[in-house]
């Protein structure tokens, strides 16, 4: 499938229309992920939301100096601003400008923006004629807070949005979600157990991924000839061999370093206790630990919730310094996640 226009950018509008349900595009920086998603749903006339991470950031680009389509209307593409409607939610409107600067939105909304962290709040309100969901920036940076469950945060908001068109016999609503490569270990990739295979369309070099039983389509915009251009720009010479350059223009997922990936013969260990989808396994003479997706025995149990973690925490928090000092071994990345994700 052709990821790119002539001009170098991302075509958006032929990953939004692949044939799949849920759509995740990761890319370098500045590679027209956001802007062409825009620029799609205002020439197809599609009924979109915009939904980022926090409150702050959806109040933030409310704003004209921050708004998501100030480079399309720079451009001439349209005139679009942003009206508060609610708290928690605004709309985006056609906007006419007089001389004195004051401006009136016309029309009916283009779309929506709302925020994860608070869109529970906004439970009950109609979203039928929304076609697409756009939550940009799934992934967070590093200094980013987390927010709570925010993987099945992001179920909850699509079901509050898709409700039960399907069974009424329409289609489902798309969930396209864009983000640049900042950590592979993201809460929505853990949910949805992309980890693992994503890890390996990475390290195949892979750019596509279909998942045709669960809907998914998982897009690397690894060979952008945006970013290739972007290499001779001055901040790019500056941050050569950074992380911030290979997160940007190498696609590399710099926050992630998966240590000590292995198979191993679980007849020479036994479980000593499970949590979530893992289980641990200590050697029988050796001091060093197993993890992996296969729970065998009667280990003790935790529930992966955040009393469980606090349960597990409680009696196994000593793991902690195993895994430090390289004693711990695991079957895939994912596991490895699952359990420092416990030990924190």
């Amino acid at each position: 499938m052709k990821l790119y226009l002539d001009n170098g950018y991302a075509d958006m509008s032929a990953i939004r229309h692949c044939g799949y349900n849920a759509i995740f595009v990761y890319g370098g920086r500045a590679t027209g992920k956001t802007y062409g998603s825009l620029k799609m749903v205002v020439e197809e006339n599609e009924k979109f939301i915009y939904m980022r991470r926090t409150q702050a950031q959806c109040d933030l680009i409310s704003k004209p100096e921050f708004s998501p389509f100030k480079s399309l209307n720079n451009d001439g593409i349209c005139s679009i601003g942003c009206k508060p409607l609610s708290k928690y939610a605004a709309g985006f409107y056609e906007q006419e400008i007089d001389e004195n600067g004051n401006v009136e939105y016309v029309g009916e909304p283009y779309g929506f923006s709302c925020a994860l962290s608070t869109i529970s709040n906004m439970r009950g309100f109609d979203a039928s004629d929304v076609t697409l969901l756009i939550y940009d920036e799934f992934i967070p940076e590093k200094h980013e807070r987390p927010i709570k469950n925010e993987g099945a945060a992001l179920l909850n908001a699509y079901e509050t949005i898709n409700r039960n068109r399907e069974l009424k016999g329409a289609k489902p609503l798309t969930l396209l979600c864009l983000a640049n490569a900042n950590n592979l270990a993201n809460p929505i990739f853990a949910e949805l157990k992309l980890i693992d295979k994503v890890t390996k369309m990475s390290a195949k070099g892979q750019t596509q991924l279909f998942d045709n039983k669960r809907g998914i389509a998982v897009f690397a915009l690894s060979d952008s000839k945006i970013s290739a251009a972007k290499r001779n720009t001055a901040l790019y010479r500056l941050a050569e061999g950074t992380d911030f350059s290979e997160m940007s223009l190498n696609n590399q997922f710099t926050a992630d370093h998966p240590v000590n990936i292995a198979a191993v013969n679980l007849k020479e260990y036994r479980p000593i206790c499970a949590i979530g989808e893992i289980c641990i396994y200590r050697h029988k003479s050796q001091d060093k630990y197993y993890v992996c997706a296969h729970k065998s025995g009667s280990p003790e149990t935790f529930d992966y919730t955040e009393y469980g973690i606090k349960q597990f925490q409680a009696k196994y928090l000593w793991l902690r310094l195993a895994y430090i000092q390289s004693k711990i071994y695991f079957q895939s990345y994912s596991c490895e996640i699952l359990l420092t994700s416990c030990l924190k």
